[in-house]
C-alpha cells in the first residue's frame, strides 16, 4: 500500500492545502495521472510522489482528517514531465494561484486516452522556444523558419494533441507559439526567446489565474537551464534595466523627422478640426506624390459619448455606469459599451430635458475616418480596428491590402505594432498621432512609457511624423522628439525607484466587485484595516482602498486595493522565500476577492 501526493486538476481555495494525500495499492510515477476523490464529485490528479505507507505511519496517526483512497489510474506512465510539475508548483507560489489550474492547461486534451498520450519514439534534439504576443505574429514568424512547429489557441483539438506528443518525444525542435506554449511538455529545452516582452497579450487579464506568459518563459528557462533572452524594437523599462538592452529602433527613428502640433492654437487660430494644418498639407502633398500615411487613434468608434449642451447629460451604459461610445453601426448611428458589449439606439432629444441641442465629443477611429474622407476626398481609406478587423485574418487582408497600395491612408488603433514588420514594406511617407494624449494621461505608473512605446513604433514607419497633442509641453514629447531614449528610461527609472513601483517592488491589486455600490467600499475598507493590521514588515506598503477607475462594470461596483512588496535588490523574477513572504500576507484576503499579481494596469 502507497500514499499518492496529488495535485488535483481543479480549483481549489488557495486557504486550504494544494497537495492532496490519498491510498492506492500501486506505486505511481510523478506526472501519471489517477482518478480521486474531492468532495462529492471526482476529479483528475496529477501525482507529485509514491510513498509506502510504512514509511508515513505516524504522519497518518497525527492527521487531523480521514485519508481516502485513489478511485482508479488513468495513465500509469508520466503524462506530464517533471519541468512541467515544477513550474506549475512555482506559477502557484507566484501568482497565489491553485497549482492544479496550472497543471490543467499543460494537459492534453487527450488525457484520458493512454495509447493517444504515450506513443512515439523519443528523441533527443534541442529545443528552441520562441514566444510571441498574438497569433498572427506566431503565423508570420513561423513562415520564416523552416520545419518549425506553430502552436496557438486556434489549433484544433487533433492538431493540439498532435503537436504536444511531439514536444514531448523531441521531434519538434523549434516551437514558435503564443502564451500557452509555455506549458508544454519539452524535453531538451535549450534556448528561450521572448518577442516583445511588453506587448499585454502576454498577459492572461482575461481569464483566471492571471499570468504572465514572458515570465512563465523565463521560469521555465531557468528550470531547464536554457539561455533566456528578450527581443523587443523598443525595449521596455523592465528589460533595459535587467538585461541592459539597446533600443534596436534609435537609428531607424534618426531619420525620421517628428513635428509636434499644438492643438491648442490650432483652436486659437479658428482651425476646430481633429486634423491639424500642418497634417492636412501632408497629407495633400503626400497623396499627390502618390505615397500612403498611417493615422494613429487609441480609440475606436466615431465618439467618447454624447452630451447634451443645454442640461449636461451623458448617456451611460446601465451595466458599467460609463459613458457609451458613439458608433455607427451598419451606417446607424448606435451607443455602444466597449466593456460589457451594451447597445442602444442614440436618441434623437435629450432623455433628460427634451433638448435637440446633442452633441458628439471626442474622437475614434470611425470619426477619423469620416472626417479624412471629408478633407481627403479621393483618397482610398482603410480602418485596423477591432470594428473592421475582429480576427487576424481579417486584420491581415487589411494590412497587405495597404502595402499592395490599394488604399492610401490607413487609420489604426494600437493593433497595428502587430504588423510593423508589413507596414514597413509600404510606400509610407508619413505617420500621424491623432491624439497623442489619451493614452499619456491615464492614472496608471505605466502610461508614460505605453505612450512612448506606441509613438515609438509609429515614428519608426516613416520619415516624417507629425504628433498632435494638447500637451505640447510635456518632457515625453520633448524626448520623443529628440529620439532621446535614454534619458526617458533615467527619468522614468529614477521616479519608479523613488515612488516605489516596478522594478523596484511588485504589485499585487486586490478587487473586489459587487452589486451594491455601499457593500463594495465597505468590504474593501475593512479588509484594508485588516491587512494593514496584520502587516508589520516594513518593505510592504498597503494603499487605502478607492473605487477601482471604471467604478461599475457589467452591474457590479469595484474597488481596488494596491499593495506594494518593495525589493532591497530587484530581480527579473523574486526569489521564492519572497514570494512564500507576500502570500503570508495574501492568505488573509478572502476567496470572493480577486488577486492580480504584476497587474497589466492599477486601474
Amino acid at each position: 500500500m502507497y500514499i499518492l501526493d496529488v495535485i488535483a486538476a481543479t480549483r481549489i481555495p488557495m486557504a486550504q492545502p494544494q497537495v492532496l494525500s490519498y491510498f492506492f495499492g500501486d506505486s505511481l510515477p510523478p506526472g501519471s495521472l489517477i482518478e480521486i476523490p474531492l468532495g462529492r464529485r471526482k476529479e483528475t490528479g496529477i501525482v507529485l510522489e509514491s510513498r509506502p505507507v510504512s514509511d508515513a505511519k505516524t504522519e497518518i496517526k497525527k492527521a487531523d482528517f480521514e485519508m481516502r483512497g485513489a478511485s482508479k489510474i488513468i495513465c500509469p506512465e508520466s503524462v506530464l514531465t517533471k519541468e512541467q510539475l515544477e513550474l506549475a508548483i512555482w506559477l502557484g507560489h507566484y501568482y497565489f494561484a491553485p497549482p492544479g489550474l496550472f497543471l490543467k492547461m499543460m494537459l492534453p486534451s487527450a488525457a484520458n486516452s493512454q495509447s493517444r498520450i504515450t506513443n512515439g519514439e523519443k528523441q533527443n534534439n534541442e529545443q528552441k522556444l520562441i514566444l510571441v504576443p498574438t497569433v498572427e505574429q506566431a503565423q508570420k514568424l513561423a513562415e520564416t523558419y523552416k520545419g518549425a512547429t506553430l502552436w496557438h489557441s486556434g489549433l484544433r483539438k487533433k492538431q493540439f494533441d498532435e503537436i504536444w506528443r511531439e514536444v514531448k518525444n523531441g521531434a519538434a525542435q523549434t516551437v514558435i507559439g503564443t502564451r500557452s506554449a509555455v506549458f508544454l511538455p519539452f524535453s531538451n529545452l535549450k534556448k528561450v526567446k521572448v518577442k516583445d516582452e511588453f506587448h499585454p497579450s502576454h498577459k492572461s487579464w482575461d481569464m483566471f489565474p492571471h499570468y504572465n506568459a514572458a515570465d512563465a518563459a523565463a521560469k521555465l528557462a531557468e528550470i531547464f537551464k536554457a539561455d533566456f533572452s528578450v527581443e523587443n524594437k523598443i525595449p521596455s523599462v523592465r528589460s533595459r534595466f535587467f538585461f541592459g538592452q539597446k533600443n534596436d529602433s534609435a537609428k531607424k527613428a534618426e531619420e525620421s523627422q517628428i513635428e509636434i502640433a499644438d492643438m491648442r492654437r490650432e483652436i486659437k487660430e479658428g482651425n476646430f478640426s481633429i486634423f491639424s494644418r500642418s497634417l492636412q498639407k501632408n497629407i495633400k502633398e503626400t497623396l499627390k506624390q502618390e505615397k500612403q500615411a498611417v493615422f494613429f487613434i487609441n480609440r475606436r468608434g466615431a465618439a467618447n459619448f454624447i452630451l447634451c449642451r443645454d442640461c449636461g447629460f451623458v448617456a451611460k451604459c446601465q451595466n458599467c455606469d460609463l459613458p457609451l461610445s458613439y458608433h455607427l453601426l451598419n451606417g446607424k448611428p448606435s451607443l455602444f459599451c466597449h466593456h460589457c458589449g451594451f447597445t442602444q439606439k442614440t436618441p434623437e432629444s435629450c432623455p433628460k430635458c427634451k433638448s435637440d441641442r446633442l452633441k458628439t465629443v471626442g474622437s475614434g477611429s470611425q470619426k477619423v475616418e469620416i472626417e479624412a474622407k471629408r478633407f481627403f476626398g479621393p483618397a482610398r481609406i482603410s480602418r485596423l480596428d477591432n470594428d473592421t478587423a475582429e480576427t487576424p485574418t481579417k486584420q491581415k487582408k487589411i494590412i497587405s491590402d495597404f502595402v499592395e497600395k490599394k488604399s492610401d491612408i490607413l487609420i489604426a488603433t494600437p493593433a497595428f505594432i502587430s504588423w510593423m514588420e508589413e507596414l514597413l514594406r509600404a510606400d509610407i511617407q508619413i505617420s500621424a498621432a491623432i491624439s497623442a494624449d489619451t493614452i499619456l494621461h491615464l492614472p496608471d505608473f505605466q502610461a508614460g512609457e505605453r505612450t512612448f512605446q506606441i509613438l515609438a513604433n509609429l515614428i519608426i514607419l516613416t520619415k516624417k511624423s507629425i504628433i498632435q497633442t494638447y500637451n505640447p509641453d510635456s518632457p515625453l514629447f520633448k524626448q520623443i522628439i529628440q529620439n532621446d531614449w535614454k534619458s526617458f528610461f533615467k527619468e522614468e527609472i529614477e521616479t519608479r525607484r523613488i515612488l516605489g513601483y516596478p522594478p523596484f517592488s511588485q504589485i499585487a491589486k486586490l478587487t473586489f466587485r459587487h452589486k451594491n455600490p455601499q457593500k463594495a467600499g465597505q468590504e474593501a475598507k475593512i479588509l484594508q484595516a485588516k491587512l494593514s493590521g496584520i502587516n508589520k514588515n516594513p518593505d510592504i506598503e498597503i494603499n487605502p482602498a478607492l473605487p477601482a477607475f471604471i467604478s461599475k462594470e457589467r452591474g457590479k461596483y469595484a474597488w481596488n486595493i494596491i499593495i506594494k512588496f518593495k525589493f532591497k535588490n530587484p530581480q527579473f523574477l523574486p526569489p521564492i522565500d519572497l514570494i512564500k513572504s507576500r502570500n503570508l500576507l495574501l492568505q488573509f484576503v478572502p476567496s470572493d476577492w480577486e488577486i492580480d499579481i504584476d497587474p497589466e494596469n492599477l486601474l
